[in-house]
């Protein structure tokens, strides 16, 4: 008997708990709408032209046309020039090589690049607005005369590159260099002058040219410390042993400036992997100590 008395008390008490809350609702609904209750007003939402919050970093732009022009600078097929140059032609400046310095009449494979990465972009101190834009490309080669023939090449290609308009343009011969190591060490050296000093006599010229000469058969076939040999500062230096053969070096200009020596030159490399011909305008900061020379900069590539 207990349980049912206990059960309606319950109901009832409900009941009455709902009639309150219901009438208490209404009464605070009533005093709001007319105005017996305050109410904070809420924030005015405006309606107005979207905020473009998305913008391109430049970082990102360097990168996808520099990556894209390594992959069509790496790119080639023997027979097939004509159709590389007209690809690269949309990269180039004005008036620079069409196929980028390369020679391919003695070139023994084809090649093209699987992969193709940033590793580094650096501005130039000059502020000329030019960036040097590193990259690593995993590059498979392809034998001329026995397709099935394949190896693989990894290099590090430098190409300089300048904002033109809302692209960019490669402003002059890219050049591979030796892969990045861990231990390099501050190698910079000062911005060639632009008063370059006086022409050298003839005799001081074949001195510098056979200087020259040995120098880039050392730094095209020596370890670090035969290289370090050649150098004012006598630090060990990565050159293109393994990557890259000296052929020849022509239109050799030297100039003196005080104790200064400057010379400028065009060498031509050729690629051991694939047996192309490079041709690459360098120019040194040259100093004599007694009869022997010595390179205190080097523009194009590190020492």
């Amino acid at each position: 008997m207990e349980r049912p008395i206990i059960r309606r008390k319950v109901l009832r008490f409900l009941f009455w708990a709902l009639l309150l809350y219901t009438a208490l609702s209404t009464t605070v609904v009533w005093a709001i709408q007319f105005g017996f209750i305050a109410v904070p007003p809420r924030a005015a939402v405006v309606a107005g032209p979207a905020k473009n919050t998305s913008s391109a970093a430049p970082s990102l732009s360097e990168v996808a046309f520099s990556e894209q022009f390594a992959r069509e600078y790496l790119l080639w097929t023997h027979g097939k020039e004509e159709s590389r140059a007209e690809r690269l032609k949309l990269f180039w400046k004005p008036n620079l090589n069409v196929q980028g310095g390369l020679d391919f009449s003695k070139a023994g494979w084809d090649s093209y690049a699987r992969n193709v990465d940033v590793w580094s972009i650096k501005d130039r101190p000059d502020q000329s607005g030019i960036k040097d834009v590193t990259i690593y490309a995993e590059t498979i080669l392809t034998n001329v005369n026995n397709p099935k023939e394949e190896k693989r090449v990894d290099r590090y290609l430098v190409v300089p590159i300048k904002k033109a308009g809302d692209s960019y343009i490669v402003v002059d011969i890219p050049h591979f260099i030796a892969p990045p190591v861990a231990t390099v060490q501050d190698q910079s050296g000062d911005e060639p002058d632009q008063d370059q000093g006086e022409m050298v006599n003839d005799s001081t010229r074949r001195q510098v040219e056979t200087f020259m000469k040995s120098f880039w058969k050392v730094y095209t076939t020596g370890e670090p410390n035969e290289i370090a040999y050649f150098r004012k500062d006598g630090q060990p230096a990565s050159g293109l042993t393994g990557i890259m053969g000296f052929v020849d070096l022509k239109n050799l200009a030297v100039y003196r400036k005080d104790d200064t020596y400057h010379a400028e030159c065009d060498v031509t490399l050729q690629d051991l992997a694939s047996g192309a011909q490079l041709n690459y305008h360098y120019d040194f900061d040259l100093v004599q100590v007694g009869d022997r020379w010595y390179v205190s900069r080097m523009g194009q590539g590190e020492v």
